[in-house]
């Protein structure tokens, strides 16, 4: 393990619905301790920072970029959240990824005046 997955931080229960995976260089939980806690072919990984997109399971150990979340697939539709990234994106992007999305498509709110 690399001193950056040393030092892995959550927010929300590692196994719910959906949670996210962080480094923080001052937690001292290990990327290990949290893979114990969940099967991951049961959740879609995306990076969570800057340009969000799905990843592999196998990038996500490298833990390369600064947090990863998981959405579980038996509740959460990747085409409604890839909807979702791609409208961020339009808007300018978000710095992190770090809820679920709402289960509808943005492009149909209208706003009202």
């Amino acid at each position: 393990m690399s001193l950056k997955t040393n030092h892995i931080e959550n927010r929300r229960p590692v196994g719910g619905d959906y949670f996210r995976l962080g480094y923080d260089r001052i937690c001292n939980k290990t990327l290990e301790s949290h893979l114990k806690k969940f099967n991951y072919n049961d959740y879609y990984i995306l990076k969570s920072s800057g340009h969000q997109r799905l990843v592999t399971y196998e990038d996500m150990l490298t833990f390369k970029y600064s947090g990863y979340i998981f959405f579980k697939k038996s509740i959460y539709d990747i085409d409604k959240i890839m909807i979702w990234i791609e409208y961020f994106k339009s808007m300018g992007g978000v710095q992190y990824l770090d809820k679920s999305t709402p289960p509808f498509n943005p492009k149909k709110i209208k706003i009202v005046e």
